[in-house]
């Protein structure tokens, strides 16, 4: 009894101050498991007490964490199997680069190089991830959060796309996602982004180039430096540089987010052509191009 009651004693005091996680391999031992730890024959002795007499036998594989953990709770743990759950965040706006740098920090397992797991029906991949929050265990295969992601975007935008108004200017979901992916990239606030979209709708519809910064950025990566040129405006050879191309560039630029997908499928049409950033997180939106550089030097050039 005196020793039960000196495990039951010790099994209360914390795992170490030193290890905040630890990975179990399947088919470990608990000898091989307690090596990571600085203990004394005795001390093992009495945890392998515990474990006899509260008739914990199984060990399964996993990252467990241990910060502030008592012995009682990681042994209890490893038998019921309550591993350390990591979580991955895909945010709105982000480019395939980004999304590969944010993969690379993770605990994931990458089996999905070039993003070559995901395949669907449309003629790109960028544009096709919903962002999120996604949870999975250590070393969890990165194919399988990222089909996932692809697989729920798909869904919500075809669902969207059933609703689609009769005069939207826009023939295929394809051409949807891309420009959801511009007003993704130029609004500051959900609340702005139907009146963007509908800019950009309007310009569509009456043949006008779309004239949008971030697409120029995104024909520039990985080499844009933070600065657009005039020789960046002018370049015809940047296939996504709407103030040279005619309607859309050919791929989304962005993840879209569901508010500015629906800002473009069943957002407000106006009149409006133009739109200026005032400093604020808000944009002036003018419908001449006289009221546009009214607002370009009010908001811009003072």
């Amino acid at each position: 009894m005196i020793l039960i009651g000196s495990a039951e004693s010790f099994t209360h005091s914390r795992v170490s101050d030193d290890i905040s996680s630890i990975e179990v391999k399947k088919g470990s031992s608990l000898n091989s498991i307690l090596n990571n730890f600085s203990l004394n024959l005795y001390e093992i002795f009495l945890l392998k007490i515990f474990l006899k007499f509260n008739d914990i036998e199984m060990i399964q594989a996993g990252f467990y964490d241990l910060n502030n953990l008592s012995w009682r709770d990681f042994l209890k743990s490893l038998s019921e199997g309550k591993v350390k759950i990591f979580k991955l965040e895909i945010p709105e706006g982000k480019n395939l680069y980004e999304i590969e740098d944010i993969l690379a920090r993770s605990s994931l397992t990458n089996d999905c190089f070039n993003f070559d797991c995901l395949k669907n029906s449309l003629p790109f991949i960028e544009g096709t991830l919903r962002p999120d929050t996604y949870f999975y265990q250590h070393a969890e295969s990165s194919s399988i959060i990222l089909q996932r992601s692809q697989s729920e975007f798909l869904t919500l935008s075809n669902n969207l796309w059933e609703k689609r108004s009769n005069d939207l200017p826009l023939t295929e979901l394809r051409e949807a996602l891309i420009l959801a992916s511009i007003v993704e990239k130029e609004a500051g606030n959900d609340d702005e982004k139907s009146k963007i979209a509908g800019v950009f709708l309007h310009r569509l519809h009456i043949g006008m180039r779309l004239q949008a910064d971030p697409t120029i950025i995104y024909g520039l990566l990985p080499n844009f430096n933070g600065n657009i040129t005039k020789a960046n405006l002018r370049d015809k050879n940047n296939i996504f540089n709407t103030y040279q191309i005619n309607g859309l560039p050919p791929t989304p630029i962005s993840t879209i987010s569901k508010t500015s997908l629906e800002a473009v499928i069943l957002g407000e049409r106006n009149d409006y052509l133009y739109f200026v950033a005032k400093g604020d997180g808000t944009h002036k939106f003018s419908r001449t191009y006289k009221e546009h550089l009214q607002a370009v030097k009010k908001y811009q050039l003072n």
